[in-house]
């Protein structure tokens, strides 16, 4: 027994007949045979759920609680199995929370670079907000207002008696410069004079001289990294004031922003989710469309829908009773009201109680089943007003790359954000700062461009992936692992592909194998069949009729056999086309117009009816 095979000794699981197998490793085996023959029961069942048995019984008991249990394959041995890995060719995401970025972890790349070299603007009035430090004062200073005469300022809170003792004497009141001597008694100026002051550290004439620097650096540990610095008057120049500060405060408006962590960028923590729509990006609202669904009918005909149910009586009677009372005419079809008399049904009145009023009495009863999936029945979601569906609050979205935020970025495909970072705008200091980082998202977004995917966006809900593409976003995963030592079991990953990708797929394939990995691939693509290293064919048929190994060897001898899949594989067997079994169009369309879901651009399409269309 060799350690560079895989084998397997008395398989019985579902219809598999008691077959002995033995498979090379570090190749890529290609699983193939009719529908039911057992390909499935083999690689998945059987291969995956040893390596997976293997793999839990290495570890704790408390570490088993949060893996899927399996059952143990009906196999007597497995001989040099590996970890397994399984793709399978289904999206189990459900939730709404999951993006193709956090899948792929380049949303965490993401965050990661905006906390390290991201440029902070002001959201109330967008001026960019700057993290000084004495050397940029001093450049900002002498570039800017040479040889002019200066204040340098810092702000104390300490008593103006300590103050006095340290050696500080003059002082900035009502924008004047004040001498502790000219402020009078001590007692009574800390009555008059504010708890906290600006001390006035130096008045110079800006020289690019060491006395300005030493000025600034004090000004600077004394005031907590905060200083000011006022410019005086002159015949030709008006005084300026120049606050600097190591925070993130915008000079004009004062708006303060939190310093960058990669939580500040999660919107999936309350630390960064929007505080409205929890990090959803969307809310969901009562639709009137679906409260009125017929507006023909009148009030009195049930237009209101909810109240035509047998709980809600009580609510239709009290309402008929008082919109006599309110003039609204219930017998008049509701499309036929004025707008007033409407926002008057849903907001309520003296004389009765309106539908907000209803589903507010509903919200108290939320802990009950059957309440949560009858509201659920009026409601759709709409995007978050506050955040504009960016999920993220608005402190996170004021720190920007390019002038784009991180929610703009994520909202890119693949291939516009291959150009972005191409030519991304930072300073060599920021790019060494984060070259690692750069480097982790070009190489993600790299794979993610192999196995075709260039066309998403890293925002696109992880939900509304097709099985093939969720297949693929974690197969460019695992190319970015670079593991080795793996067994990886895929489950038809060519489903749905053009030609042009089923080619790239394959070299993938390779590619991982050629890493030291084994690839047990399901398969009837006839690309991927060709480009396999070994061939596994169970059959002859389906169910009861398969379960057998027909072929197992090297893809050319593969080739020469003669099975089933090999005849057609071969061309000696084909599929032709059944003429005269299809039906003559009828003149009746499906029409699709302007339709714009995921990346569809406003298409207008016509579909004959009674005909077989292909969509390529």
């Amino acid at each position: 027994m060799s350690a560079k095979e895989l084998i397997i000794e008395g398989a019985r699981q579902n219809n598999l007949k008691n077959f002995t197998l033995t498979l090379p490793h570090d190749k890529v085996i290609a699983i193939t045979g009719v529908s039911g023959s057992g390909k499935s029961s083999l690689a998945f069942d059987t291969i995956f759920a040893e390596g997976q048995w293997r793999f839990i019984e290495s570890i704790s008991t408390y570490a088993r609680l949060f893996l899927e249990k399996l059952d143990r394959p009906d196999v007597d041995a497995i001989q040099n199995i590996r970890p397994a890995v399984a793709l399978e060719q289904k999206n189990p995401v459900r939730g709404s929370r999951s993006t193709v970025g956090t899948l792929t972890e380049i949303y965490d790349y993401f965050r990661l670079l905006y906390s390290k070299v991201s440029t902070p603007y002001c959201p109330a009035c967008g001026k960019e907000i700057r993290k000084w430090d004495i050397s940029e004062v001093v450049r900002l200073l002498t570039e800017k207002y040479m040889s002019r005469k200066a204040l340098v300022i810092f702000h104390s809170g300490e008593q103006l008696e300590a103050l006095k003792k340290r050696g500080y004497r003059r002082f900035l009141i009502d924008s004047k410069v004040v001498d502790i001597d000219e402020i009078g008694d001590t007692k009574v100026a800390q009555q008059e004079v504010p708890t906290t002051v600006d001390v006035v550290l130096d008045r110079l004439v800006i020289r690019d001289e060491p006395r300005l620097s030493d000025s600034l650096e004090m000004a600077w540990k004394e005031g907590n990294e905060k200083l000011k610095v006022i410019i005086m008057d002159d015949a030709t120049n008006p005084a300026v004031m120049l606050p600097f500060t190591s925070d993130h405060v915008c000079d004009e408006c004062g708006k303060e922003l939190p310093e960058p962590s990669p939580l500040l960028f999660s919107f999936n923590h309350p630390v960064g989710a929007c505080e409205n729509c929890k990090g959803f990006g969307n809310i969901l609202t009562y639709d009137r469309d679906l409260i009125v669904p017929d507006p023909y009918l009148s009030l009195s005909e049930g237009a209101i829908e909810p109240w035509e149910k047998p709980a809600a009586r009580w609510w239709k009677r009290q309402f008929i009773a008082g919109a006599k009372k309110a003039g609204i005419d219930v017998k008049k079809p509701y499309r036929e009201l004025s707008q007033d008399e409407k926002e008057m049904i849903f907001r309520g009145e003296k004389d009765f109680y309106g539908i907000h009023d209803f589903f507010e009495d509903l919200e108290g009863k939320r802990y009950k089943l059957h309440v949560r999936v009858f509201l659920s029945r009026y409601r759709k979601g709409s995007v978050c007003p506050v955040c504009q569906g960016k999920r993220l609050q608005r402190d996170a979205l004021s720190y920007k790359i390019s002038r784009f935020d991180i929610a703009e970025l994520s909202d890119m495909s693949v291939s516009g954000l291959f150009a972005f970072f191409r030519d991304i705008d930072l300073s060599p200091f920021q790019k060494d700062l984060a070259r690692e980082i750069l480097r982790q998202i070009e190489g993600k977004l790299l794979f993610l461009h192999r196995v075709g995917l260039d066309y998403l966006t890293l925002s696109r809900q992880g939900r509304t992936l097709s099985g093939g593409e969720y297949q693929r976003v974690n197969l460019s995963t695992q190319l970015a692992s670079y593991l080795t030592g793996t067994l990886y079991v895929l489950d038809e990953p060519t489903v749905g592909l053009h030609a042009r990708d089923t080619e790239r797929i394959a070299k993938i394939m390779a590619e991982l194998s050629g890493m030291g990995n084994t690839i047990i691939v399901v398969e009837h693509d006839k690309g991927i069949i060709d480009s396999a290293d070994w061939v596994v064919e169970l059959g002859p048929g389906g169910g009861q009729q398969g379960g057998e190994v027909v072929f197992s060897g090297i893809t050319r001898q593969f080739l020469q056999a003669d099975t089933l899949t090999s005849r057609y594989m071969k061309g000696v067997d084909r599929i032709t086309r059944a003429h005269g079994l299809g039906c003559a169009p009828t003149g009746h369309e499906l029409v699709l117009q302007n339709a714009r879901g995921n990346n569809l651009k406003g298409i207008n399409l016509k579909i004959p009816l009674r005909t077989f269309t292909a969509v390529t």
